[in-house]
């Protein structure tokens, strides 16, 4: 039914950015018991699981036990992580044949980090070199257009310290390795401006979220759980997205309606025009 399901597998983090803020909710982590109570549920609806929505997915203390549910089910994972643990957890990644896809978020180079430049670069030049060797995922490299100055210096390093040519409009720097560039966006909130009563989007559609408390959102940005459905932990997922409220806010991007009051104060969705 998906192409994708999130899963928020913790919604802690290492950093603070300015980006993602803290929203006050209860910091948690979903232990991989829970996970492996509804891994089948997911995969009736998906093969990708994407496991985050706000927090940093390699903190969690059974992230090794969490990727073997993943193999057990023959669900594909992506990752997107800041990139702060990959010199100390990327082993785990290495030898997971689950894992599809890892994306590093070096927009975060702008804020403060708790290592130094050169440990945050080793570790990522460390995916580089084994992406490039054994081609066993795809990794991507993140950056916000306007952090040119970061991109750069990422550049430079990698270019130097894993023997890559990058040609500037080239997004494949390496077999598997690829250099990203995205519009840094705003976290939907009731208490952004009001965007509009029409209009569409892809959640609902393509894709649903579970945060870790196992509230199941419609949409991957819904990082507050305004629009929960109903909670994974006590109710069926199935029974979940076949609920009235589900389809009413499927049916109304399908027909360009903004049903919940959150979509109508979020501008992330203006991208589907």
């Amino acid at each position: 039914m998906f192409k994708k399901i999130y899963i928020e597998i913790s919604n802690l983090c290492n950093l603070n950015c300015h980006f993602c803020s803290n929203d006050g909710r209860l910091k948690r982590v979903m232990t991989a018991w829970e996970f492996k109570q509804i891994a089948p549920q997911i995969k009736m609806l998906t093969d990708y699981v994407y496991l985050h929505i706000k927090g940093e997915p390699l903190m969690h203390p059974e992230l090794e036990a969490i990727l073997d549910v993943c193999e057990k089910e023959k669900l594909q994972v992506n990752i997107t992580t800041n990139g702060v643990l990959l010199n100390k957890k990327s082993d785990i990644l290495f030898k997971k044949d689950c894992i599809r896809q890892v994306n590093i978020s070096a927009h975060v180079l702008g804020e403060k980090l708790p290592i130094t430049l050169d440990e945050y670069l080793m570790g990522m030049a460390k995916a580089v070199e084994f992406v490039k060797k054994n081609q066993r995922f795809y990794l991507s490299i993140r950056f916000w257009i306007d952090n040119k100055e970061i991109k750069e210096k990422v550049i430079d390093y990698l270019k130097r310290e894993c023997n890559i040519n990058i040609v500037e409009g080239t997004n494949e720097v390496a077999p598997n390795v690829f250099l990203s560039n995205d519009e840094e966006f705003v976290w939907p909130s009731l208490n952004n401006d009001f965007v509009s009563e029409k209009g569409t989007c892809h959640a609902t559609k393509d894709h649903i979220g579970i945060l870790s408390n196992g509230d199941v959102v419609p949409c991957c940005l819904d990082s507050c759980g305004i629009m929960t459905l109903g909670n994974c932990f006590e109710k069926s997922l199935i029974d979940i997205v076949n609920s009235e409220r589900f389809n009413n806010i499927k049916n109304g991007f399908a027909n360009k309606r903004i049903v919940e009051e959150l979509c109508k104060h979020c501008s992330y969705r203006l991208r589907f025009k």
